[in-house]
């Protein structure tokens, strides 16, 4: 697992040679080299599941102390949480200069840290690190490896360890990747000069701890890449790098590259400038791997299945909104981050409270770009409204649990509650964040009369040069500040209303404020089963407080409701409908036959018990709905037109 210190002399040789360039090196230069970082990986043979490192750490030369604390990245940039797999180290041997094997512990209380034993003037150590790729998880895969067949998702920040003390906006780090033959390899982090020459070996410029944190390397045998950009006056270079698991043209359809395509130059208008001086989406097009992304300042994580993206009207859902999701956050939560989650480390705790403007908005503009770009119909973006509306209006966690406290405690919520899941709440900041965004616009709109809209407060909160070197911190009066310059309003009662208090019941205002109404009617909405967050099964949620899956196991049952008067609850399943064996149809006609005053019979099985439940309710179905207000303007339209030339 070990270079050697020829090696390692040459590698530092040639730190010396790149960042002087001459025979003269100044003294600033010398220190730069000495205090240089350099992590070598090696992930050529996949198929183990095993990933090979070595870092090489200098210590300060003024520490004095006997003890070199080091630390394994926890708060990793886009996890919400202290979440870092330091659990897939399957292997780590710390050595000094000479050889000398050196001791370590782990800091007690504290996992992430190890605390190294240090000889007497000791000026760097060497690191050799086994890493275990394809772990299961439900935390960190955005940031973890996996490696399937002929693609993989290499994520440095699994391979790292940085001393104690160290500002990852300073310190830097060399970095080489050994790749299998005739792989390809695709990074924001800025390949070396001497990279072309080194076959399966790969070497990068020079970075800092948080770019290397942030640049996610994509890797395969069979890779396209498409330039998405023709007119760079109106942004810079983006490339979309398609890895897939096998050699196959038509991984992508052109349609698809057309509208992500289109997705940039909309964004481009939607925010009026960029934090970056190119842009590469990664994107592993297989069933390999699991579906997933991550955000990064200068690149996109993605993995889609192949029967996504094949064609425009294949893509739907999640798998739709991903790539411009975690496109948008190259704005909205790495370049603008909120000032709680902006730490000089990855060890330090995150404020994450403010995520509904992170995840809200970045959900919010996602989706605007969606339609914008053509990727989704006005009629899908009205169908995910009124999902996302009638979601908000049945989530009773509300009234204990304010919004701002499901961001503030996010990484506890992130896995799904099989039971009483409305009540606990999730992650709902993301959607309750975008209809609080969306509100936002149309007050905007409203209170100017149409002049302006949320597209200008995005230009001046994100507003940026294309050398942009870190985050930019912002704080709840800035995001208050500039609503206010954009329309005079009270916005800081409107965040308190919405995000920050408790509430008996979500408020639909912004249904009205779009010109439609949003209430109950009889008639069912004619909603695709494959909408984005649509409940599937028997979802009665609206007349008996209750959904059932479409094979009779109660999924959620509302508090004050009829069924939650009858005693049903999650995970009960209904065995019988009046005299005949449960179907979803059978439920749906026992709603219907209420009106006539006979209570719903149901058998229930509750464990190994089962028993007879009556309903008392009698009014038939009943359904929220989104219907169009002709009386008053069509805002929702003008927010979803396309930018022109």
């Amino acid at each position: 697992m070990h270079d050697s210190l020829l090696t390692k002399f040459l590698l530092l040789s040639l730190c010396v040679a790149t960042i002087t360039g001459t025979d003269v090196v100044t003294a600033k230069e010398k220190s730069d080299v000495s205090n240089l970082m350099h992590l070598a990986i090696d992930c050529s043979n996949p198929t183990r599941g095993l990933i090979e490192a070595e870092l090489t750490i200098p210590v300060a030369a003024n520490a004095k102390a006997e003890k070199l604390s080091l630390w394994y990245p926890k708060w990793v940039p886009g996890s919400h949480g202290p979440g870092g797999p330091i659990a897939n180290i399957a292997g780590l041997k710390i050595h000094d200069a000479d050889g000398q094997r050196l001791n370590w512990r782990r800091a007690p209380g504290e996992v992430y840290r190890l605390d190294v034993e240090l000889p007497r003037g000791t000026k760097q150590v060497h690191v050799a690190l086994r890493y275990v790729a394809n772990q299961p998880t439900t935390t960190s895969f955005g940031h973890d490896c996996f490696f399937a067949g002929t693609i993989g998702v290499l994520n440095p920040s699994c391979l790292l360890l940085y001393p104690d003390g160290a500002d990852i906006d300073k310190q830097k780090i060399a970095v080489t990747v050994k790749t299998p033959d005739r792989w390809q390899l695709a990074s924001a982090l800025p390949k070396s000069q001497k990279d072309e020459k080194d076959g399966n070996r790969h070497s990068f410029q020079n970075a800092t701890l948080r770019t290397l944190a942030d640049s996610p390397m994509m890797l395969g045998k069979y890779y396209q890449k498409f330039d998405l950009v023709k007119d760079q006056s109106l942004s810079p270079p983006h490339t979309l790098h398609v890895f897939s698991d096998s050699k196959t043209a038509d991984s992508i359809g052109d349609e698809v590259v057309k509208k992500y395509a289109e997705m940039v130059r909309q964004t481009s208008y939607l925010i009026g400038s960029h934090p970056f001086d190119r842009f590469d989406i990664l994107l592993g097009v297989t069933d390999s791997l699991p579906k997933n992304g991550l955000e990064h300042a200068r690149s996109t994580f993605n993995i889609l299945p192949p029967s996504s993206l094949k064609s425009v009207s294949a893509l739907k859902g999640w798998d739709r909104l991903l790539v411009p999701h975690e496109y948008l956050h190259a704005w909205c939560g790495k370049y603008r981050r909120p000032d709680g989650m902006l730490t000089s480390d990855f060890h330090t705790p995150k404020d994450t409270e403010l995520l509904w403007v992170y995840e809200g908005l970045t959900q919010y503009l996602g989706e605007l770009v969606e339609a914008r770009s053509g990727l989704m119909s006005d009629d899908e973006f009205k169908n995910r409204l009124w999902v996302e509306l009638r979601n908000a209006m049945n989530q009773q966690g509300r009234q204990w649990r304010t919004l701002a406290d499901t961001a503030a405690a996010s990484h506890i919520l992130r896995a799904a509650s099989p039971s009483w899941g409305g009540l606990r709440r999730s992650q709902d900041y993301y959607m309750e964040g975008m209809l609080f965004w969306l509100e936002a616009d149309a007050r905007i709109r409203h209170l100017t009369n149409g002049k302006k809209s949320l597209d200008d407060f995005c230009h001046a909160f994100f507003k940026a040069k294309r050398s942009v070197k870190k985050p930019v911190a912002y704080d709840r009066n800035e995001v208050v500040k500039q609503l206010q310059a954009v329309a005079k309003f009270d916005w800081d009662g409107l965040i308190s209303r919405r995000i920050e208090s408790f509430q008996q019941q979500f408020d639909p205002e912004v249904a009205s404020l779009l010109g439609y109404r949003f209430e109950t009617t009889s008639d069912k909405p004619n909603v695709p089963a494959n909408t984005f967050r649509q409940r599937s099964g028997v979802d009665l949620l609206d007349s008996l407080g209750l959904s059932i899956s479409s094979a009779g196991e109660i999924r959620t049952v509302l508090l004050d409701s009829p069924a939650d008067k009858a005693m049903l609850a999650p995970q009960q399943s209904i065995v019988a409908v009046g005299d005949h064996k449960w179907s979803g149809n059978r439920m749906l006609d026992a709603v219907k036959q209420a009106v006539n005053g006979d209570p719903i019979k149901l058998l229930i099985s509750d464990h190994e018990r089962i028993k007879p439940v009556q309903i008392q309710y009698y009014r038939g179905l009943v359904y929220w709905n989104l219907l169009r207000d002709e009386s008053k303007h069509d805002w929702l339209a003008e927010i979803l037109k396309p930018a022109a030339n």
